[in-house]
Formats: C-alpha cells, sequence, structure tokens
C-alpha cells in the first residue's frame, strides 16, 4: 500500500502538527512540500478541496481537507486517537481552541483574506498589542489550568501526546519566533507548564529524529 500524502508548503505552518503526529504515531506518509506556483496551479485545476492546503491524498482519487480533520485522521492511524467517544471529545475540544486563541492573529495576518482588506497598519498595531496584552495571555491561562490538571503534562491528559498536543505546540513556538509583530517573544515566560509542555514535545524521540533529517527552512 503507498503511503498516504500530505501536501503543503515547505514551511511548518498548518501542516507541522501532522507531521509531527504522523511521526510520533509511526505514520508512513510523503512529505510533499509544494511552490506557491504549483499551489496555484493544483487550484485552479479543482484538485484541491476548498482550494487551500494542507490536504492529504489518501488514494484513489480521494483527498482530504481542513487540518483538524487531517490531523485527527492521522492520530488515529498511529494509535493516538482514543476510542472513548468522551476522551476523543476532550481532545477534540482542545483542538478547536486552536483556532479561538490564533483566530485574531489569524485575521491581522491575512486581513484581505477575511474581508478586512482595508485594515490600515495603524489599526492592525492597535490590533496586536490587544492581543499581546490580553486575548492571548487569557488562552495560554487556559492552556496552563489544563496542563496543571494533566497528570501526564499532555494537554487532555493523555498517556501518549494526542493530537492536541501536536496542534499547540508547532503554533506556540512560531507565536514567540518574531515572526509576529508586535507579539512578545517572552510571551510564555508566565505560563511555566506551557513551555514545559513545549520541551516535552520537542524532546521525544520521534521528534528529535523528524527535525534531524528535516529541519525547519531558515
Amino acid at each position: 500500500m503507498a503511503p498516504i500524502k500530505l501536501i503543503y508548503f515547505d514551511i511548518p505552518g498548518k501542516a507541522e502538527a501532522i507531521r509531527l503526529c504522523a511521526s510520533v504515531g509511526k505514520v508512513d506518509f510523503e512529505d510533499v512540500r509544494i511552490s506557491r506556483e504549483t499551489f496555484a496551479e493544483m487550484k485552479e485545476q479543482g484538485a484541491l478541496p476548498y482550494g487551500q492546503v494542507p490536504a492529504l491524498d489518501v488514494g484513489d482519487g480521494r483527498m482530504l481537507a481542513q487540518s483538524s480533520a487531517i490531523l485527527r485522521y492521522v492520530a488515529t492511524l498511529g494509535g493516538l486517537h482514543p476510542s472513548d467517544p468522551i476522551e476523543a471529545a476532550r481532545i477534540d475540544s482542545i483542538v478547536a481552541e486552536e483556532e479561538d486563541f490564533f483566530s485574531g492573529l489569524t485575521i491581522s495576518r491575512y486581513a484581505g483574506r477575511f474581508g478586512y482588506g482595508h485594515m490600515t497598519d495603524e489599526f492592525r498595531a492597535e490590533v496586536r498589542k490587544n492581543l499581546n496584552d490580553e486575548i492571548l495571555p487569557k488562552h495560554l491561562s487556559f492552556l496552563e489550568m489544563l496542563l496543571t490538571n494533566s497528570t501526564t503534562g499532555w494537554l487532555a491528559g493523555t498517556e501518549k501526546p494526542s493530537a492536541a498536543d501536536f496542534v499547540f505546540v508547532p503554533r506556540l513556538k512560531w507565536l514567540v519566533s518574531g515572526a509576529n509583530d508586535g507579539i512578545d517573544s517572552d510571551l510564555l515566560d508566565g505560563f511555566p507548564n506551557v513551555k514545559a509542555l513545549i520541551a516535552k514535545m520537542m524532546a521525544l524521540p520521534e521528534v528529535v529524529s523528524w527535525y534531524e533529517k528535516n529541519p525547519p527552512p531558515q
């Protein structure tokens, strides 16, 4: 059976959670990294559901879309998504929180995509300040509480990392990487459990091996 193919750009972005999940779950997959030109061609040809990536080619002409759905599918293949419906829903709720967490930042970054093409630089700076000072710390406190109540160090209290951990760790690293104007690089310093989560994920042997073979683009 041919491996599934994960299609995305040569950046971490929305695909990194899926890449890490597949690596930890030992799911055989092909990491297909496309150019913007190839993306435009695939979009024009109607090859991508909703005209976006990441997308997952599972064979037989079937293509999955939406990063959270792909992540859940890959986690299931790797034995990292529980069969118990309540446990699964708990993980899904944390994955959904990631969308709430980053929605303001995403809109301010890609304003035109969401109908805010008229957003001025001055207003964007105000939005970023509010995000940095109030909104993001509020959401970080939610994660900190989840981890305080976890006996395993993972967000959903699972024995192994779940989709919730895979979706948040790369995004949190990106959040404070300096890629987002107006967001403090030390924003996580007041949330020790969140920082411990990142360290725990990055220390997993499969994750270490993944980044040794696939260093992030500079």
